[in-house]
């Protein structure tokens, strides 16, 4: 009975030691169990997963089928229509075959045939019927034409082997309900194949096309008929005559994937179970050495000599009864110097001895506030240093107070560096004070005011707001007037309401001294700025009309004369529609003529005056879609005159459409208007035969660049050429191509000029385009 008790003691013993590791132990057991069930279900799902892809891929592809080739039919149906009620022509068809080809690269031809089978037209165009189509005459393409006619409705054709397996689609066209033709679309099954089956599709599966015979069409007839369990096929949209698309997935997943994942979760397992066997040694061995090292522990901690910090311990009367190598060293005295050592202490500066006698006589009555005491030390060698002292009671192992233990650290450094950050602190408020923008300093999270210099002081002044829970005295919220104002590193410019002056306010995130993320404002006032900028602009704008006026009086004689040839034209007409209306049987037709050409030269008086109109009328600045060609057909009538004065013959190439630039059209028919009156102008010494001015435009990243080059004296300085008051004329003001620059750089664009490579100069400038479509009006 005794030698079972002892045994069920040493079992219970050692279980009570053990029982965690049997734990550990049957909880990865079980993590084995749980994975191996997980990846059986895995495998399951996924297999049905992927068989749900496929089908769903398949049936996908299917509906795409059908719904481009009834997309096709809907087309034929409607050129068969339009036939049939005579609404297009042969060349129309064409027109609209070839775009339904391009759409349709599967389409090879699209026909149009008589009631007899004879080809009328169709796209592509070509003298013989080439080889790669179904001749007219195959039984298969005659039959399907014949079964068109028969039956009323559109019908495909059988698999027609020519270069390549074939199929037609007919559409019947019926007049009056009588047979009249058809419509005729040549399909190429390998091309369907390659453009109408995605790239993905193509990834996955083994695709082939076979017919009702199981013959493979394609990608290539040489290819044997996929086989398999995994072969799925689907009808290859409406076409008939038993063509099949057959699929077969590119790889056949493996029973053994999952299968490897077990073995390895099962090599992780064991694995972990030999490691948890190593951690339980070695926890045994460290328990061992922590007993074996607890001691020398516990005697090592007392050992203080590589701390920095001066360690001094005092008994009750204040004797030093240890002090540490860090201590010794800070005041140049040795250990055995300082030991046995009681007050006036021998490294008390004279000068601070008061202050260090107040502070030991505290330390001794027990009294010991949390942030020390700053003295002031003197080292053996007299040189003296700032300490900060911090005591507490020292007690043994046995829980008596057996002195007083105090920690000192040298604070000379930190004090130097505080005070010099101070000094810095007081020079950057002074500057900050002294600047004249305000600035703010509010904290990021509650928006309480940190900091504000007496600019800012005195242009926002801000309630008192006292914020309960973080004390602060202001909040930006209650003096930023824009709404929905969020902090943020950007600038922006505001208006203040209340004094409706104008501010430029840059924010930036910057780090407070307690650590907290704050935000700095810059506030610039920049309404004198504003104000000098929009007496600018007006008077850029008197400026441009004044140069407006001064070319349109330069231009006054020849446009009287421009004017008079459509007037004179107009009654002359009128003259002569008159004389023949009083005849017994008017000739209508010629009197219509006349009447539209009396129409063209009151358009062009028209335009004319209104080009004037638009220059000299003084107005306020429109932003507009402007379209390049008006602009152009506005100004260049205004200087046909000149230019006929002057013999000089001028070329206008835009691209189409036109572009379409945002701005005001009077400003940009006033720049063109200067430079192409300038490059009139400059070619005033060109031989007649050479003198010719190209205005070209084209499309670049950026926008439009246009191009007015003619073939003039050129230009000696261009650096100079854009300057004030500076002229090749001899009446010029100088200021034209000022005030064409700052027209286009207030369209946020770009003027410059260049050398003419066939001689002369290019004015060119550059704009942004727009789309109309892009427009909300």
């Amino acid at each position: 009975m005794r030698l079972f008790s002892t045994l069920f003691s040493r079992f219970k013993a050692r279980w009570h030691r053990q029982w965690p590791w049997w734990l550990a132990y049957s909880l990865v057991l079980l993590v084995l169990g749980s994975l191996a069930f997980y990846v059986l279900q895995n495998d399951r799902k996924t297999q049905l997963a992927r068989e749900a892809a496929y089908a769903q891929d398949l049936l996908w592809q299917e509906q795409e089928l059908r719904v481009r080739l009834q997309s096709n039919q809907n087309a034929l149906e409607s050129l068969a229509y339009s036939l049939a009620s005579d609404a297009i022509d042969l060349e129309e068809f064409r027109v609209r075959a070839d775009l339904l080809i391009k759409n349709n690269p599967e389409i090879l031809a699209l026909e149009w045939v008589d009631a007899n089978g004879f080809y009328i037209g169709g796209m592509p165009k070509f003298t013989h019927r080439p080889p790669e189509l179904v001749p007219l005459n195959d039984p298969k393409l005659v039959e399907a034409i014949d079964g068109v006619a028969t039956l009323g409705y559109p019908l495909y054709s059988n698999v027609v082997m020519r270069h390549e397996p074939l199929m037609m689609q007919m559409v019947p066209v019926f007049r009056f309900a009588s047979y009249d033709g058809a419509v005729m679309a040549t399909y190429s099954l390998e091309r369907m194949l390659q453009h109408r089956v995605p790239w993905w599709l193509v990834q996955r599966y083994q695709l082939q096309l076979v017919d009702s015979q199981n013959r493979v069409l394609a990608p290539s007839e040489f290819h044997s008929k996929l086989e398999g369990a995994d072969v799925r096929e689907i009808a290859f949209g409406n076409m008939g005559s038993g063509v099949r698309l057959l699929a077969k997935p590119l790889k056949t997943p493996s029973r053994f994937e999952n299968a490897g994942w077990l073995v390895l979760v099962v090599l992780l397992m064991a694995l972990l179970i030999w490691a948890l066997k190593l951690l339980r040694l070695r926890m045994q061995e460290r328990q061992m050495a922590e007993i074996a090292l607890q001691d020398e522990i516990l005697f090592r901690s007392a050992m203080e000599n590589s701390l920095v910090t001066g360690l001094r311990a005092t008994d009750k009367e204040g004797r030093i009864i240890y002090v540490n190598l860090a201590f010794a060293n800070m005041v140049g005295w040795s250990m055995e110097e300082l030991k046995g050592q009681k007050a006036p202490l021998p490294f008390w500066a004279p000068e601070a001895l008061a202050q260090c006698d107040a502070a030991y006589r505290a330390i001794l009555a027990g009294q010991n506030p949390h942030n020390g005491f700053e003295l002031r030390y003197m080292r053996k060698n007299g040189e003296r240093f700032d300490v900060r002292l911090y005591s507490s009671q020292l007690v043994d192992g046995k829980g008596e107070h057996r002195g007083w233990m105090a920690s000192i650290n040298d604070i000379t450094e930190l004090k130097r560096d505080r005070e010099a950050l101070q000094q810095s602190r007081q020079q950057l408020r002074t500057v900050l004070e002294g600047l004249d923008v305000a600035v703010c300093v509010s904290d990021v999270k509650s928006g309480d005011v940190l900091y504000r210099n007496r600019k800012h002081q005195k242009c926002f002044p801000i309630e008192h707001l006292v914020h309960q829970a973080e004390g602060a005295s202001y909040c930006w919220v209650s003096w930023r007037r824009s709404n929905g104002y969020q902090p943020g590193s950007y600038e922006f410019e505001d208006l203040d309401v209340i004094t409706g002056r104008e501010y430029q306010i840059g924010q930036r995130y910057v780090d407070w001294l307690d650590g907290r993320a704050a935000l700095l404002e810059i506030c610039a006032d920049i309404t004198e700025r504003r104000q000098a900028e929009e007496e600018t602009r007006l008077r850029n704008e008197r400026l441009q009309h004044t140069a407006r006026l001064v070319n349109m009086g330069e231009l006054a004689s020849s446009l009287a004369h421009e004017l008079n040839q459509p007037l004179a034209a107009i009654a002359s007409y009128s003259t002569a529609c008159e004389t023949m209306l009083y005849k017994k049987e008017p000739p209508l037709g010629k009197v219509q003529e006349t009447l539209v050409k009396m129409t063209e030269q009151a358009r062009r008086a028209g335009q004319i005056i209104r080009g004037i109109r638009q220059l000299v009328v003084k107005r306020a600045s429109e932003q507009a879609p402007c379209t390049l060609a008006e602009l152009i057909d506005i100004v260049v009538p205004l200087l046909n005159p000149l230019a006929q004065t002057m013999k000089v013959k001028i070329e206008v190439a835009l691209p189409e459409p036109s572009p379409v630039v945002m701005g005001d059209a009077v400003m940009l028919e006033q720049v063109l208007l200067n430079l192409i009156k300038n490059g009139l102008e400059a070619m005033a010494e060109t031989p007649v035969a050479q003198r010719s001015l190209t205005i070209t435009a084209r499309l670049v990243a950026e926008g439009v660049e246009l191009r007015i080059a003619d073939r003039g004296c050129g230009v000696a300085d261009m650096n100079q050429l854009f300057q004030p008051f500076y002229t090749t004329k001899s009446e010029g003001m100088g200021m034209g191509l000022n005030i064409c620059r700052s027209v286009i750089e207030q369209h946020k664009g770009h003027l410059w000029a260049e050398v003419n490579p066939g001689g002369g100069t290019q004015m060119c400038f550059r704009l942004p385009t727009i789309y109309l479509d892009d427009i909300v009006y």
